[in-house]
């Protein structure tokens, strides 16, 4: 079920949360490509931006967690790589059968889902652990 952003979902970083809802709108468009069966292109270039997004996405959560010295970085850089393995599983089925129901599914599970799976369980975590140092400045950049 697509799911929309939600305050519920932010962790009180707000170039992080931003992210995070444009991270929504993404994994929104790669199920609606996939099920609107618009082509090999169309979501091909749907599973490009993904995977460039999540990167990106990464890039400043990972900077963030060393400015604060977050000592749960080597854990959640392996999550990460997780996303990616699954991100690679269904660019591989998709080449291999084509757009269909089942692939937007897992496509929806493998990016909202897992996306406010790891808000909640694992970005929590190192907002909180930030907010416990004192830090005033939550920007993540």
């Amino acid at each position: 079920m697509l799911r929309e952003w939600s305050d519920i979902y932010s962790i009180g970083i707000a170039d992080i949360d931003a992210q995070h809802q444009g991270f929504f709108a993404a994994a929104h468009r790669l199920y609606d490509d996939i099920l609107e069966r618009e082509g090999k292109n169309a979501v091909e270039e749907a599973m490009t931006f993904m995977r460039n997004y999540a990167e990106e996405h990464f890039q400043t959560e990972v900077a963030f967690m060393r400015k604060h010295e977050y000592p749960g970085l080597k854990e959640h850089l392996i999550l990460h790589a997780g996303f990616f393995r699954k991100l690679d599983e269904l660019e591989n089925d998709l080449m291999m059968f084509g757009p269909s129901q089942a692939l937007a599914d897992r496509a929806l599970d493998i990016t909202q889902d897992w996306l406010i799976d790891h808000i909640a369980d694992e970005d929590m975590l190192y907002s909180l652990h930030v907010k416990a140092k004192g830090v005033s400045d939550l920007s993540a950049v």
